[in-house]
């Protein structure tokens, strides 16, 4: 995999604003106040008014930078992703700030946290802007063991719209205090030979059991970087997993593979692509919606994981399961139209299908894997929907989903093919769904809110016994 080598542009310098009276630097002064300083030297003219999704657009970045230069930086890797959903309204911020490149932004930022305020230890949880300016910060100490204290939420400052804009700082209790309890012993030194010589056998012995570069290079480039990445989430999984820490993720998938039995028919009709994505990336735990995939990146990223690895992890994590509609082939490619959105893709799929225009997959497609690439990749086995057809799909979305602004119903349409409305919803319409399967395709039917349409459904069987 080569990356691709930006060329670098030249920007001015940060804008440094002129103060009338010194400014406190220490850990006295109000979070709130220090972010928006910081935000405030991001804007081309920071005396002038500024406008909403500008404001937004500064904290967030402040924000990213502050907790990077602590070490945290995970809101620094999801930021673009962040920003494109603050601008919902299609405003950029651009022409107000000084740059239109975040990451030299952020970058600058943390070099003035750095030298302004070394010894502030305070991370932030979240961010809010109101529309009248005002600015609100929700943050944790780190105590000198390296894990948190309380979180501290702070009140604005003065009493505006009331309209706000909520920026996650990437709080992630689990994997906090994963990485908190790995570093203390890292800085310790006080480690088991013995351990350590036993972790990496083990290491290596599933290193063993993923696909062979052999293999990788017989697969299309892009899926192979997938099956790449994965390979190492599922041995990262295992080795994370059997840590205390990780327990609530753990017992959550240990349950459903007790229940389920994954592995594809005729044992499950929930195949083992199918299940190790939902098992890895959409099984959450706690508010702040905690994965074995969002644990893994907050790892890496703390322990200098690979960065093109972390960007496949990422948009793995990111992905979700859809209902496409099959229109034919191109190129080697089929060529798939999500029923909501109407976003088109060509992807790269199982090469026996041999299918019919306007027939219903259910699957989960992920974007090219490079920058600059332009194949999708079905990357689980998919699910052919026999019955009902497209008409009563559409009908269930416009019951599932609220009414509202287009984007706030697609945000809404994301997470429900993610998560549904409960944590085995789409689970039980793959088991209670289920019809026939060949090697590379299973045979569903039914409606996930309908019972009586799926074969398999508990008011089915319950009616064959009467």
């Amino acid at each position: 995999m080569v990356r691709k080598v930006r060329k670098v542009r030249k920007v001015r310098p940060l804008p440094v604003r002129g103060t009338r009276r010194k400014k406190k630097t220490g850990p006295d002064r109000k979070l709130s106040d220090i972010v928006k300083e910081m935000g405030f030297r991001l804007l081309e003219k920071p005396e002038a008014p500024v406008s909403f999704v500008a404001l937004r657009t500064v904290i967030l970045l402040a924000s990213a930078a502050w907790n990077a230069a602590l070490g945290a930086p995970g809101v620094r890797e999801r930021h673009r992703e962040m920003l494109a959903k603050l601008d919902g309204e299609g405003r950029g911020a651009w022409p107000e700030l000084v740059s239109g490149d975040t990451d030299l932004l952020i970058a600058g930022l943390v070099e003035f946290k750095k030298v302004h305020y070394p010894n502030d230890r305070r991370r932030i949880v979240e961010a809010e802007a109101s529309a009248d300016g005002s600015v609100r910060i929700h943050w944790v100490e780190e105590v000198e063991d390296g894990e948190d204290g309380k979180v501290v939420a702070a009140a604005f400052g003065s009493v505006g719209s009331g309209a706000t804009a909520t920026i996650p700082g990437g709080s992630h209790p689990i994997a906090d205090r994963l990485v908190a309890n790995m570093k203390r012993v890292e800085r310790e030194k006080v480690v088991s030979l013995p351990a350590v010589v036993a972790g990496r056998a083990a290491a290596d012995e599933m290193q063993r059991t993923v696909a062979s570069w052999g293999t990788l290079a017989g697969m299309h480039p892009a899926r192979a970087a997938y099956v790449y990445a994965q390979n190492q989430v599922s041995v990262m999984s295992e080795q994370l997993t059997s840590l205390k820490e990780m327990a609530p993720l753990a017992e959550l998938v240990s349950a459903a593979e007790e229940l389920y039995r994954p592995g594809g028919p005729p044992v499950s009709p929930l195949t083992t692509s199918y299940f190790t994505c939902w098992a890895f990336f959409d099984a959450c735990v706690g508010p702040a919606g905690e994965t074995i995939g969002t644990t893994i990146l907050e790892v890496g990223a703390a322990f200098g994981m690979n960065a093109e690895l972390l960007r496949l992890i990422r948009q793995m994590q990111e992905s979700r399961m859809g209902i496409y509609e099959y229109e034919g082939t191109r190129g080697g490619l089929v060529i798939l139209r999500d029923v909501v959105s109407s976003a088109v893709c060509h992807a790269v799929a199982p090469p026996s299908h041999r299918g019919e225009r306007g027939e219903l997959w259910y699957a989960r497609v992920l974007p090219p894997p490079h920058p600059d690439g332009l194949e999708h990749v079905v990357f689980t086995t998919p699910y052919l929907l026999l019955e009902p057809g497209l008409g009563e799909w559409q009908a269930y979305f416009r019951r599932t989903l609220p009414d509202g602004p287009k984007q706030a119903r697609l945000d809404a349409y994301e997470r429900h093919m993610k998560y549904g409305p409960a944590r085995d919803y789409w689970n039980e319409f793959v088991l209670e769904g289920y019809v026939n399967y060949r090697p590379d395709f299973v045979y569903l039917r039914g409606l996930p809110d309908v019972p009586e349409s799926r074969p398999h459904s508990r008011v089915n069987f319950e009616r064959s016994l009467r």
